[in-house]
């Protein structure tokens, strides 16, 4: 097994693991936030929104209002995959 010269290692973070395991789907960024679509049994979908530069967090749902759910913390997530891979800015 041989290491890789150079190759820098994303740094592990819980919340881009969790994204990547639930197979999120980048929808793009607005307004500054990167926005998840992750598909939940029975068809419904959750919508998770990214704050890289202030490396926080928060879901969206059918149930509740966009605006009314809190952020969380998610410190390292902007040296993660979430934050670094290209995405379409949404108008």
């Amino acid at each position: 097994m041989g290491v890789q010269i150079g190759a820098k290692a994303e740094p592990p973070q819980a919340l881009a693991i969790l994204l990547r395991e639930l197979q999120a789907k980048p929808l793009g960024i607005y307004d500054g936030v990167r926005l998840f679509r992750i598909n939940r049994r029975g068809g419904n979908t959750l919508t998770l929104t990214v704050s890289c530069e202030r490396e926080e967090w928060r879901v969206q749902s059918r149930e509740n209002a966009f605006f009314d759910a809190p952020f969380l913390s998610a410190a390292g997530i902007a040296r993660t995959w979430v934050c670094m891979e290209p995405v379409r800015v949404l108008e």
